[in-house]
């Protein structure tokens, strides 16, 4: 009885520590080490958003439309790992630690790319 205690213990407080999150910098860095010609879209207008964070849940810090190969998609950034995963598990999506891919799936290159380069994993 007390090695199971002691087992439960120590399963318990070992809880898997998260790799840290991607800052915006070493993201693009890496989504130009695939696509060198990769653009982030810009509003024309300060007071424009491109990508409205109140239609995610949970809802993102901010959102960035990225063009690779010329095929454009979403890239969310959310505060932790954890609210990430959850986006993108609800809109089957793509993650990539603090980051979530939108309009990706179902596009093979961007599929292709988001994997290899960004090393996204689609959320089940």
């Amino acid at each position: 009885m007390n090695y199971f205690i002691i087992f439960l213990f120590l399963l318990l407080s070992c809880e898997k520590e998260l790799p840290p999150n991607y800052t915006n910098v070493e993201f693009l860095k890496m989504g130009r080490v695939g696509d060198p010609q990769l653009k982030l879209i810009t509003p024309s207008d300060i007071s424009q958003t491109l990508v409205d964070c109140n239609d995610y849940t949970p809802s993102c810090e901010y959102g960035l439309k990225v063009v690779v190969k010329n095929v454009t998609f979403k890239a969310l950034n959310y505060k932790n790992q954890l609210d990430a995963k959850e986006a993108a598990t609800r809109m089957k999506g793509y993650v990539a630690r603090n980051w979530v891919l939108d309009e990706v799936s179902g596009e093979p290159i961007l599929e292709r790319f988001v994997v290899k380069y960004l090393k996204a994993k689609k959320a089940l």
